[in-house]
């Protein structure tokens, strides 16, 4: 009898060293897996600021998309079966600018018959803004029209703009998507 009693309990043993073992690695397992899950400083906040040296704020999360610095033109192709005004061209100059800055929009349009309004949809991020472009070159059957106007809020995840050219009952809307929170 005492032989099974001492095998009992060396097999005891040997299980409880077992289940030691298994809860010392999962505890290290779990205690690296979350200290690659804390973030770790920026290094401008680790960095000393000149005086008269303001400290960026926070990064917003999912980090925007980065921006073009500067004027940008789209070329629109809309292939011969296309009906309505022919938008060829869309220019933002900037493309990026500053909340509270100017944007100048153009948009380059041609028809058989004359164009008779030229407007954009502005989507930024919590704001929809629709513009009316004035012709400023060329004529009513092909010229460009343009637009200044001052950016009103962020746009670090949603900025889009649809451009819409109308002629008698035919609508041309031409969207181009700059950035877009999925």
């Amino acid at each position: 009898m005492k032989s099974s009693a001492k095998q009992a309990s060396q097999s005891q043993i040997v299980s409880a060293l077992i289940a030691i073992v298994v809860i010392v690695g999962a505890t290290g397992f779990a205690w690296m897996w979350m200290q690659k899950q804390q973030v770790t400083p920026d290094e401008t906040e680790t960095q000393q600021l000149a005086p008269g040296e303001t400290k960026p704020g926070p990064t917003p999360t999912p980090t925007p998309t980065k921006l073009f610095h500067g004027k940008d033109t789209y070329i629109v192709s809309r292939g011969s079966q296309a009906t309505g005004p022919n938008v060829t061209e869309i220019t933002l100059d900037p493309l990026d600018p500053a909340v509270g800055g100017q944007q100048t929009l153009s948009v380059k349009a041609s028809y058989s018959g004359a164009i008779t309004d030229v407007s954009v949809k502005l989507r930024t991020d919590t704001k929809t803004t629709t513009l009316k472009l004035e012709l400023s070159e060329g004529t009513n059957l092909g010229g460009t029209w343009k637009t200044t106007w001052i950016i009103p809020e962020s746009y670090l995840y949603n900025y889009s703009a649809t451009i819409v050219a109308t002629s008698g009952k035919e609508v041309t809307n031409i969207p181009v998507t700059i950035r877009e929170r999925k």
